[in-house]
This record gives C-alpha cells, sequence and structure tokens, in this order.
C-alpha cells in the first residue's frame, strides 16, 4: 500500500480574505478572513493531516485565524513575510498575487521546519497590544515636540503643548494599564520582577521582552542575539574581508534595548566595565554598545531560563 503524501499549507493573509494552496496536491481555495471563513478552513483542512500549516504575519490580521487553528488542533507556524519573499525570488517566482503568494509559502512549507508556535498566550497578546499603542503614542510626542520647535505662531505653539500635555497624560495611563495586565497574572508579575531586577532593565524594555521575546530562556546565546538582531554577520569573499554587521531580527525589541544599554553602561557594574574595556580597546562606541546589546541579550536569556527552570522545580 502506497503511503500518502505529506501535506503542507500555505496561508496568505489579508484584511477580508484568505488565500488557500496545499501541496503538492496543488489545489487551492480562497475564504472569508472571519470566523465562519476559518471554520470552513478547518473543515477542509482536517483531513488532509497536513504536516505543516504556515501564514505569515500580517500585521495582526493572521492572530484570529491562528487562534481558530490552534484550538482546533492545527499548530501554524507563523512566519516573516520578508522570508517568504526572498524565497520567491530565490526560486524565480517575481510575480506577486495573493494566490500566488499562498503558493510560494506553501512551497516555503515544505522546504523549511519554520518553528509552529503552540501555546496560545493571552496576556502577553493583549499587552503586546499596548506595548504597540504606548510606541505610537511616543512616536507621535516625538514629532509633535520637533515640530514644536519651530512654530512661531504662538496660537500654534499653544496648541501642539496642549496636545503634547494630552499623549504624555495619555502614556501615562497606558502604561498604569499595563502594569494592571502583569500584576493580574502571577507568572507574568513574577518574570516581570526578573527582568526589571537587572540593572539597566526598566519597565518598558520588560513589557516588550514578555509581549514580544516570547521564546526568551528557551534560546542559544547565539539564538537570543540573533533574534533580537544585535549578532554581527560576516561579509567576506575570497580574500576580502568584509565589515561586520548587524541585520535581521525584531527592530522593535532591538530598539527598546538600545535605550536600555544607554543606562546599562551607566549603572550596571558588568556592562559598563565590558563597555569600558572594548573602548579601551579602540572600539567605536556604537559598535561597543551594539556588543552590549548583545552581552545583556545573553545576560537575560539565561536569566529567564533559570527563573523558570526554579518556577518548574518549585
Amino acid at each position: 500500500m502506497m503511503a500518502s503524501p505529506e501535506v503542507f499549507v500555505g496561508i496568505d493573509v489579508s484584511k477580508d480574505r484568505l488565500d488557500v494552496h496545499v501541496r503538492p496536491l496543488g489545489s487551492g481555495f480562497c475564504v472569508g478572513n472571519d470566523a465562519a471563513g476559518h471554520a470552513a478552513l478547518i473543515a477542509r483542512l482536517r483531513p488532509l493531516r497536513s504536516k505543516r500549516v504556515v501564514l505569515e504575519a500580517s500585521g495582526g490580521y493572521e492572530r484570529a485565524l491562528w487562534l481558530a487553528l490552534s484550538e482546533a488542533g492545527l499548530v501554524a507556524a507563523v512566519v516573516n513575510p520578508r522570508q517568504v519573499r526572498e524565497f520567491a525570488r530565490a526560486s524565480g517566482r517575481l510575480a506577486k498575487t495573493d494566490r500566488l503568494d499562498a503558493a510560494v509559502i506553501a512551497h516555503f512549507a515544505e522546504t523549511f521546519s519554520p518553528a509552529a508556535i503552540r501555546n496560545p498566550d493571552p496576556v502577553a497578546d493583549r499587552l503586546g497590544e499596548h506595548v504597540l499603542y504606548r510606541r505610537s503614542l511616543c512616536e507621535q510626542i516625538v514629532a509633535l515636540d520637533n515640530q514644536l520647535r519651530r512654530l512661531e505662531s504662538a496660537a500654534l505653539r499653544e496648541r501642539a503643548a496642549a496636545r503634547l500635555a494630552g499623549l504624555r497624560a495619555e502614556v501615562k495611563e497606558v502604561e498604569q494599564a499595563m502594569r494592571a495586565i502583569v500584576a493580574a497574572d502571577r507568572a507574568k508579575q513574577a518574570l516581570f520582577d526578573c527582568l526589571v531586577a537587572i540593572k539597566g532593565v526598566g519597565p518598558v524594555l520588560a513589557w516588550t521582552l514578555i509581549a514580544n521575546l516570547r521564546e526568551l530562556g528557551s534560546l542559544t546565546r547565539h539564538q537570543a542575539a540573533a533574534l533580537i538582531g544585535v549578532a554581527p554577520f560576516n561579509r567576506d569573499s575570497g580574500n576580502q574581508r568584509g565589515y561586520r554587521a548587524i541585520a535581521g531580527g525584531r527592530t522593535q525589541v532591538r530598539n527598546v534595548l538600545y535605550l536600555a544599554i544607554l543606562s546599562a553602561v551607566r549603572h550596571n557594574p558588568q556592562i559598563k566595565t565590558f563597555y569600558r574595556r572594548l573602548r579601551g580597546n579602540g572600539k567605536p562606541a556604537k559598535v561597543a554598545l551594539v556588543a552590549c546589546m548583545r552581552k545583556l541579550a545573553v545576560i537575560l536569556n539565561a536569566m529567564v531560563r533559570d527563573h523558570r527552570a526554579a518556577m518548574t522545580s518549585a
């Protein structure tokens, strides 16, 4: 009896629609990106016993689908759209439509083995929304503050100052809500306390890590650095040795970590000593700061790993 072929499913997610491709069957179909569409999709996927379901991150539009698949026992991997696009170019597929994208994602799922997300975390999801909203408010504050410095009209300056005060008050309200979200969950509060115990790690970085770096504590030191985007990549060819530079990773986590390291090089004895040694060896300030970010990422990963091990054994 011939064994059934392994089935791989690629899903292109948009605001209102899901384009689905099943490989190697070559079949494709489309459903709505709503509860009814999710139910129809799950009903069609269940009999296939797919080996891997992959969907692209799509600005949050994939979230409800992923939860529906997880609750139905169809664990899916959510991948970076850039990875899939680069894979499509490498495969010679330059055309781009939702249907073609779904086929590319299915081929990507068959070729690689992206890690599936297995444990929904509604607390981290809710916290992540607040982190994103707070970041948007802070960006507005920076833009408005820069504009205020150039305004000459007294009336406009008064308007801008009032808006700034309102935005800053709203940031404080959102931060208060984030504290309440963490405090309501004993495990999250324990993790938060573990993170902020490290000098240089403030509440904003701790909230960001809890929400957007959930793998922390289960990574190797190299994986932690690469996932945040502070691992230098070689650019060598033949006898030429290129300049090492960081690339990729989770930009928003890296941005918050950069701000934290500016404090850590002054107040964290371990990071401060490391930074001074690098600067004393002639390293440029930014190179030394990135190295300190990488070191702090490794420390955080180890701290969370030990914290979880202690919680499990308790």
